[in-house]
Parts: C-alpha cells; sequence; structure tokens
C-alpha cells in the first residue's frame, strides 16, 4: 500500500486529470463558479465586466474551485462503490470560491455585507472601513483563498489515497 504522502495522492490526482468525465466536472464547475463571478462584477458595475485584481488570480481560484469539485464528486462515487467516505466535508470547498468572488469586486459592491455588520451591531464607520480594508487587501484576500484551496486539495487527496 502506498503512504498517503506521496504516491498515493500522485496516484489519485492522476486518475482525477486523465478522466474524462472529472475533468469535465472540473471544468464545467469552473466555468460555472467563473460565470457567477462574471455576472456578479457586471451586475455590479452597470453591465461592465470589471475586475481590479489580475485575471489570472481570478481563474486559478475557479481551477482550484473546479477541481475540488471533481474530488467531491470522485469522492462520493467512491464512497458508493466501497461503502467507505472519504472526503465528504465540502462546505468550506463551496464557501471559498463566494468569498474569493467577494474579493474580486470593486469594494462599493458590498451592499450584502455592510447589511449583515449593521445587524451585529456595527456603525457605519465601521462597515465603511471593513469595506476598504476588503479592498486595500483584495489581491492578498483572493491569494489566501486560492492557497486554502491548494490546501484542501492537498488534504483531500490525503484523504482519498487513504480510503483506498
Amino acid at each position: 500500500m502506498a503512504s498517503a504522502s506521496g504516491p498515493g495522492r500522485a496516484r489519485i490526482l492522476f486518475r482525477l486529470l486523465t478522466s474524462e468525465v472529472y475533468v469535465g466536472i472540473a471544468l464545467a464547475g469552473a466555468l460555472a463558479y467563473f460565470a457567477v463571478i462574471s455576472y456578479l462584477v457586471s451586475s455590479s458595475n452597470y453591465g461592465i465586466f470589471l475586475i481590479t485584481v489580475p485575471i489570472y488570480m481570478v481563474y486559478a481560484m475557479v481551477s482550484t474551485a473546479g477541481i475540488l469539485l471533481a474530488m467531491g464528486v470522485y469522492s462520493i462515487r467512491s464512497a458508493l462503490l466501497s461503502a467507505r467516505a472519504a472526503a465528504g466535508e465540502g462546505a468550506l470547498s463551496a464557501v471559498l470560491p463566494a468569498v474569493g468572488s467577494m474579493a474580486v469586486t470593486c469594494s462599493c459592491t458590498y451592499p450584502f455585507l455592510g447589511s449583515i455588520l449593521i445587524f451585529f451591531g456595527a456603525s457605519s464607520l465601521t462597515v465603511s472601513a471593513v469595506i476598504s480594508y476588503v479592498a486595500s487587501y483584495q489581491l492578498w484576500i483572493l491569494a489566501a483563498v486560492i492557497a486554502v484551496n491548494l490546501a484542501l486539495i492537498y488534504y483531500y487527496l490525503g484523504k482519498l489515497a487513504r480510503a483506498e
């Protein structure tokens, strides 16, 4: 049996990236995430697709999210076939692209963030400060989301390798 830190992870990743089904799932997931981000950005910018971070960061975020989606489907399929769940927790991998898409848009397009903060008792100056902070550090927030996605991919590959 291969160790979970090396060849097992590589074997699972190779199996995912060479299967037409899982590559299609990852591509469809990435395109769906990108479509949602495009819609949010263009609806908040009056129909203009204008992002304030490098586009390759957005591509990296949606690509890693698509791979996580394919890994989730692979995990469910292998759990159904072998009656063992490997990487069933996928809530964090579903939430991270939403957080990343918040960092991609302009800081003036966060009315829901302001509403949530005001609901919890924040003043309007605090809300303005939080929104300005997110706008100032949006590149670093997006990089953190990508790093967490990559860490989740590594973690779930280990769980899948141990389950086999």
